[in-house]
């Protein structure tokens, strides 16, 4: 069944030189809010960054770790969001409660007045080789479709196309978030200017297609993946693939905690005692962790 959400649909459209990725999520995002306490602001964006990251995983056939990091200046400093090989994804933010507040209540969702000045990259780590990939590249546009257009443009030379949205709230009839994204194939060697040119304007097509989705239709319950996808592009033979589920599932341990710590030296694990003990947060769900100080400190 490709009428359920929380996962990706991959598609293709058999008259062009098209594959598409559909993503619509809904309570594997509210699980990551819910984990935070952040403004309103942060978590639309946080919701259309954690959509793009399922979407662009899907894209690369790899067992690793896939990252989006986000960086900048300005009021939101930090968005992160990674996704493992089983499909469990985690997402975080960092920002200036102030600052956002004041934007929140004035309602400016631009990216630069939210990151000022930054970067924007992917990084793919494999588990099993030494090679680590990362594009990045300068924070660009007006939202994350833009940034996501310039990334693809200056990072990867492949023709791109997206829309994002999600929710300004919970309710009964409207999925969390939503993206709908587009790839143009590279093109056939040896090809006739003819086909070409025919090529050329299928791909143009389908991006009008895609720019012509509303916010409503891509987070509307009631309409199911098969219908959203069929209503866009029924003139092109649009032909589905096994979806893949995604979980909010984060992957700290004491384990894990208790190593990150002991590459810290033993000044600054001292600096970190309190009352006898360390005490750590993980940023991804809020789940507290203690150490006594015989379990860390250095000697």
């Amino acid at each position: 069944m490709i009428d359920q959400f929380d996962c990706v649909i991959p598609f293709h459209l058999e008259k062009s030189n098209i594959r598409g990725r559909l993503v619509r999520l809904d309570e594997l995002m509210r699980d990551i809010i819910k984990h935070h306490n952040y403004p309103a602001l942060v978590n639309y964006y946080l919701a259309e960054a954690t959509t793009l990251s399922v979407a662009v995983v899907s894209c690369f056939k790899f067992e690793g770790l896939f990252t989006l990091q986000i960086t900048g200046n300005g009021p939101l400093n930090l968005l992160v969001v990674d996704i493992n090989k089983e499909g469990h994804v985690r997402a975080c933010a960092k920002f200036d409660q102030e600052k956002i507040k004041s934007l929140d209540e004035a309602g400016d969702k631009n990216m630069r007045h939210l990151f000022g000045e930054g970067h924007f990259a992917f990084t793919l780590e494999p588990e099993q080789e030494d090679t680590r990939y990362q594009g990045i590249v300068e924070l660009m546009g007006a939202n994350l479709a833009d940034a996501t257009h310039h990334f693809f443009r200056q990072s990867e030379q492949l023709e791109t196309g997206i829309v994002l949205a999600s929710s300004e709230g919970v309710t009964e009839a409207t999925l969390a978030s939503s993206a709908l994204m587009i790839q143009r194939l590279p093109l056939p060697t040896h090809i006739s200017i003819d086909l070409k040119e025919q090529l050329d304007d299928e791909w143009i097509h389908a991006m009008s297609l895609v720019g012509s989705m509303t916010k409503k239709e891509l987070l509307d319950r009631q309409l199911s993946n098969e219908d959203l996808l069929y209503r866009l592009f029924w003139e092109n033979g649009v032909r589905v693939h096994e979806p893949k589920t995604y979980i909010s599932q984060c992957r700290c341990s004491s384990s894990k905690i208790q190593h990150m710590l002991m590459s810290f030296s033993a000044l600054e694990l001292k600096d970190m005692v309190m009352d006898d003990k360390i005490n750590v947060t993980c940023e991804f769900c809020g789940r507290q962790y203690e150490f006594g100080e015989n379990e860390i400190v250095k000697s």
